[in-house]
């Protein structure tokens, strides 16, 4: 490939943060405020038109990891509940108290967006949006400043403390930090999607039961015959907060690697036309669904898994399987290791990437050195998928800090974890969960540690947490 050289140029500096937070998603959210509440000068970047990242960008409108298994008791709490309680209210989501206790949230994206615009300007934030953070400056072994891109042209701002909430660890590629990509032993991640809503539903006159079976054992034949490309040819469920008749559905999948803008390319591309194609399977094959029509695909592709920053520390998938508690945990996650497959193998049903694939070989997973991952031992819980019933695992604040750059932190999907254990923490709730705690330990190091994260005081960072709402 050839290359261009760029000529020296000055950029004109914004201005100068305490705090600087990319990305306006679950994890950017809660941290910008967070930051913000505890008395940082911050700013917070996107690169879209409005906030939220995969929960509107992707349509991703259910908030998982919300409380344990066979518990009533909150994994989340303070901003996410904040958040939450502020949607109900306009009508948007469910009421917190008895919906945190079922395990998801759902909501109406719009809604979303209106809540999160009013949460982060009250709270004193500096907000840009229609911003891509182009380039990182490290000097002396910290990031001094982001280059930033807009319509207004190529800028800077400085800062003490960053936190990467890009959900692709953006910021730390681009300052050189050390991270991970994928699934350790081919660095294949899982696959990405394509929620999607449609309307024209006859509620009345859609199958249940064993009718609803066996129409569904005929869209696996499809699917198997390759009719439609489909991991889950169900047709979804009701839209919160929508008129009756519309529906969301999460069905289709693709393999690719989230960070090469060809597979990004490649993948909306495909999951559209897969998307059209199955409404037009279900006219014509599923009662009620005879009038379904296509009202909304999401701007941005759906993406599990990309790039996991190298912390000072690592939550892994035995962790998970362990329900595993740490001293210097900063959030909770209940949830468990679920892969989508990396393969982006939609036959026979196959949803899940653990030993009991119903897809044949070859596949990673099925090798004999690979017998002790979580998800192929026989002798653990669930499968060795799930913490054990009114459990769940901490998240440490050393997986937040990145181990190369002491100012930089990571909120959200990108912290620093193994593949399974990302497939398990990845869920909105504990991104917001853990997003908070960025923010409140952002705050924390700009103020009292040199801008060294890896030096706040856990223990002081716990109280200021709980005493927000928020469990660790």
């Amino acid at each position: 490939m050839s290359s261009i050289t760029i000529p020296a140029r000055e950029i004109p500096v914004i201005g100068d943060y305490d705090v600087v937070v990319a990305g306006g998603g679950p994890g950017g959210i809660p941290a910008a405020v967070a930051a913000a509440r505890a008395g940082a000068k911050t700013l917070l970047l996107e690169r879209y038109g409005y906030l939220g990242g995969m929960a509107t960008a992707g349509l991703i409108v259910s908030i998982l990891g919300t409380r344990a298994s066979g518990t009533d008791e909150p994994m989340i709490g303070g901003i996410a509940a904040e958040l939450c309680r502020e949607m109900a209210q306009l009508g948007g989501a469910p009421d917190y108290d008895e919906a945190v206790k079922r395990g998801g949230i759902g909501f109406d994206p719009e809604v979303f967006k209106l809540v999160a615009d009013t949460l982060v300007l009250g709270s004193g934030i500096d907000l840009r949006l229609h911003t891509w953070v182009a380039d990182a400056i490290v000097e002396d072994g910290v990031i001094s400043a982001l280059v930033l891109e807009s319509k207004s042209g190529r800028e800077a701002v400085r800062g003490k403390v960053f936190v990467d909430a890009t959900g692709d660890a953006d910021i730390v590629w681009q300052a050189g930090a050390s991270f991970t990509q994928g699934r350790e032993f081919d660095g294949a991640m899982m696959a990405m999607g394509s929620m999607f809503r449609f309307g024209g539903a006859d509620q009345e006159r859609l199958p249940t039961g064993d009718a609803r079976e066996e129409v569904m054992e005929k869209a696996r034949a499809a699917v198997t015959a390759g009719e439609i490309n489909a991991y889950n040819p169900g047709w979804g469920g009701k839209v919160y907060g929508r008129s009756v008749g519309e529906h969301m559905a999460n069905s289709t999948r693709f393999a690719g690697d989230a960070c090469n803008v060809e597979d990004l390319t490649r993948g909306e591309v495909q999951l559209r036309r897969d998307t059209w194609e199955l409404i037009d399977w279900w006219r014509r094959n599923v009662p009620g669904l005879e009038n379904a029509h296509l009202i909304q695909t999401p701007p941005h592709i759906g993406l599990r898994e990309s790039r996991q920053m190298v912390g000072h520390d690592i939550v892994t998938g035995q962790d998970v399987v362990d329900a595993r508690r740490r001293d210097d945990a900063v959030a909770r996650c209940p949830y468990w290791i679920d892969i989508h497959c990396p393969l982006g193998r939609s036959k026979h049903g196959t949803h899940l990437c653990y030993k009991k694939c119903p897809n044949d070989p070859p596949c990673a997973m099925f090798e004999e050195r690979y017998e002790d991952l979580p998800g192929n031992a026989d002798d653990t819980h669930r499968e060795g998928l799930f913490p054990r019933d009114g459990l769940w695992f901490d998240i440490p604040w050393g997986s937040l800090v990145s181990a190369d750059i002491p100012n930089l932190i990571t909120a959200g999907r990108c912290i620093s974890c193994d593949h399974q254990a990302m497939a398990a923490l990845r869920v909105m709730g504990t991104c917001m969960a853990i997003g908070e705690a960025a923010g409140e330990g952002a705050a924390m190091a700009a103020d009292s540690t040199g801008a060294d994260a890896s030096a706040v005081d856990v223990a002081q960072l716990q109280e200021r947490l709980r005493a927000n709402g928020a469990p660790c």
